[in-house]
């Protein structure tokens, strides 16, 4: 299976990506790697967990793979470079989630007729995702409401003791 990765190491980025051959068993099996657009046909084999045989253009490296908490070490003889390698895929939407945050605000109405028996947030007070934020009595019950967003308190429009319709608008975070 094609992969596409992101690797940096030393201040650099690479993007490579990596095809293994379609039957890898075969003698001339060839690995397909494009290196930020260049073209290589490797022969790789590898000799145990983590250590590759790297035939590419002719020349015979050894590369050692090692995890290195989120870093990962590649060796060749002396020389080794610390890096990270990323999928391309993910790390691509992690930034558009980042550029784009989840949404916030929202308006929390009363399910059910009842009565306010206590407010959990006041003006001002950021609320998180599934945050308590009033409790109603309905048919001599307690339901807490929470917020599925969260957001801001922008207003709360009942407080304690007071009775409400089904549908009434209780809060509304920002």
């Amino acid at each position: 299976m094609k992969r596409d990765l992101v690797v940096t190491a030393g201040g650099k980025e690479v993007e490579i990506t990596v095809e293994p051959p379609a039957d890898p068993h075969q003698p001339d099996a060839r690995w397909r790697v494009v290196v930020d657009g260049r073209t290589l046909e490797v022969d790789a084999r590898p000799v145990r967990p983590g250590t590759w045989s790297l035939i590419i253009d002719g020349r015979s490296h050894v590369v050692d793979l090692d995890a290195r908490g989120a870093r990962t070490a590649a060796s060749t003889g002396l020389d080794e470079a610390l890096g990270t390698v990323e999928d391309a895929r993910t790390r691509k939407l992690a930034r558009a989630a980042a550029r784009h945050p989840a949404a916030t605000g929202e308006q929390l109405c009363a399910p059910i007729a009842g009565k306010v028996v206590k407010v959990l947030v006041e003006v001002g007070a950021t609320v998180a995702a599934g945050q308590g934020v009033i409790v109603l009595e309905a048919m001599k019950m307690e339901n807490e409401l929470t917020a599925e967003r969260g957001g801001t308190v922008a207003k709360i429009h009942k407080a304690a003791g007071e009775p409400v319709d089904s549908g009434e608008l209780l809060v509304t975070l920002a």
